[in-house]
């Protein structure tokens, strides 16, 4: 099962009240400026994988998936898939209808997708994807990710 989030305001949060995890660049990415990632996610993502769940990150940011990458590695993550606001593109394109969707996670085998826009979580009902929302301010929101993520595992048995 794949599990995908968002980046922004899901797992990259700015706002000085939200706890974000500690890193330690080697020397030889001195030049890397890693955005921060809020505090939980590292054993929210050991939690999950050790449960069975492949990650990924479904964002309409235009951050290369590279980047993406090297950001988790940092912390000792690793990422199964990414796709990034190209990529989304890429994966609409085909779709026939008028109104694209502004994510579309299961087009990459999402079984859950994590968000902080209620717009995502309205558009899943239309498309069929499952979305969980978590604010940005919420302190329990790996607990809610992980009831979730247990949820649909029993559903998908």
């Amino acid at each position: 099962m794949l599990i995908t989030f968002d980046l922004d305001d899901t797992l990259i949060c700015w706002q000085k009240e939200i706890p974000v995890e500690q890193v330690t660049r080697p020397w030889y990415l001195w030049w890397f400026k890693p955005e921060p990632l809020r505090k939980g996610t590292v054993e929210l993502f050991n939690r999950l994988r050790d449960a069975g769940w492949e990650i990924g990150i479904y964002t309409t940011s235009h951050r290369r998936p590279c980047y993406i990458r090297r950001l988790f590695g940092l912390h000792g993550l690793q990422l199964d898939t990414v796709t990034n606001q190209t990529g989304h593109e890429k994966l609409i394109h085909q779709l026939k209808c008028k109104r694209k969707p502004s994510k579309f996670p299961s087009m990459v085998g999402s079984d859950l997708h994590i968000d902080n826009s209620e717009g995502v979580l309205m558009e899943g009902e239309r498309f069929h994807f499952h979305v969980l929302v978590v604010e940005p301010l919420d302190h329990d929101w790996t607990e809610k990710i992980w009831i979730e993520a247990q949820h649909i595992a029993e559903i998908k048995g």
